[in-house]
């Protein structure tokens, strides 16, 4: 038996080993029997944490704070965990807005490709304009502020096309916006995969979007062609990512609700398909135990 155990023991600290390293991942659920905080319907999303112990942090000072909602957006073939949703958007105009949620990375990102994914779904357009409004992006500090943050990477931007919207996606705010051309519908679910990618040398990093990609790519080794690129040789990088940020600071902005936020190193990070990968091992590491058990116990008679 002394075998055994040696056997089991470092397989069940497989799932202990990287439980707080990326990929960060935030359904918004009921954390508390993970030392967090219970998400209820309603609530400020500020002030939540998630059972990776990462909290959501206040980033402004005047306007409607993001808060919990019922439900789940659904996005056919990607793991989700349940939980609830996060609303957020039409801000009044007075007083001005100044408000965004911070979720607090495990990790300081300042070299390579970070992905952040999230479900998105636009439920009403409010005083969005052609202009377009950025509602999320990764930005460089954690904790709280008074101040709205000013610097962001890979943006995500939604413009009013008509009767409806467009997804757009920005590298860091100095440079044009880039607008895939679908027009999206007001209560349409779309999923969003976003990158940053840290190129040596000054005026030289990409930002790159996915929107609504191919289930069956989801989990992969590498990431398929973006829908939309953003990079500039004219203005400065980031100098690191530290978390991302539900943007609420303007009365431009749509109202959304957003669901099953994850941040990860790779496109398999924030991509998991149905079923999730760790539910996969957890059932072949049982099945294996108790093959062991009974072979044990078969040797001994």
């Amino acid at each position: 038996m002394r075998k055994l155990a040696l056997i089991i023991i470092p397989a069940l600290g497989l799932f202990n080993s990287t439980l707080y390293a990326l990929p960060d991942y935030d359904p918004f659920a009921d954390a508390t029997g993970s030392g967090g905080t219970s998400y209820t319907v309603g609530a400020n999303l500020v002030g939540q944490t998630n059972a990776q112990g990462q909290g959501w942090s206040l980033a402004g000072s005047t306007g409607a704070q993001p808060v919990i909602s019922a439900g789940n957006l659904t996005v056919s073939g990607l793991a989700s965990s349940g939980g609830n949703s996060v609303s957020y958007g039409m801000a009044p105009s007075s007083p001005t807005p100044t408000v965004s949620a911070r979720f607090n990375l495990g990790s300081t990102i300042n070299s390579g490709t970070i992905y952040y994914s999230m479900a998105l779904q636009v439920t009403s357009l409010g005083s969005l304009t052609t202009g377009g409004a950025f509602i999320a992006g990764f930005n460089n500090s954690a904790g709280s502020q008074s101040s709205t943050p000013s610097t962001f990477a890979s943006r995500v931007y939604t413009r009013l096309s008509g009767t409806g919207f467009n997804v757009g996606l920005d590298l860091n705010g100095s440079t044009a916006t880039q607008y895939a051309s679908p027009t999206y519908n007001v209560g349409d679910t779309l999923f969003l995969v976003g990158s940053y990618t840290f190129v040596t040398g000054t005026a030289n990093d990409t930002a790159s979007m996915w929107i609504n990609p191919d289930s069956s790519t989801f989990g992969a080794g590498t990431a398929p062609a973006s829908t939309l690129t953003s990079s500039s040789s004219s203005e400065s990088d980031i100098a690191q990512i530290a978390s991302f940020m539900l943007r609420d600071g303007s009365a431009l902005e749509p109202g959304v609700i957003v669901d099953d936020l994850r941040v990860g190193a790779s496109w398999a990070d924030v991509t998991p398909a149905v079923p999730e990968p760790g539910t996969t091992v957890l059932c072949g590491l049982g099945f294996g135990v108790l093959a062991l058990i009974g072979w044990s116990r078969r040797s001994r008679q």
